[in-house]
């Protein structure tokens, strides 16, 4: 069984009311605004932007910049 391994870069930024899944990677100055749902096992790139009430399904990969 996985563990819950979430990477949080420390210059990404979370809201607070965003729930985030397991095994979850958000990396370098990417953004998740308020409300979110991202799904186990997603990949957020660098420089991300996830705009309010967004949700991202399992097992997706997000590219850099976007």
């Amino acid at each position: 069984m996985k563990k819950n391994k979430k990477i949080l870069h420390k210059t990404s930024y979370v809201h607070k009311s965003s729930k985030i899944g397991k095994n979850v990677k958000i990396w370098r100055f990417s953004t998740i605004h308020e409300n979110c749902i991202i799904g186990d096992n997603t990949v957020i790139g660098q420089n991300v932007s996830i705009g309010p009430n967004v949700k991202i399904g399992k097992n997706c990969k997000i590219q850099n910049n976007i």
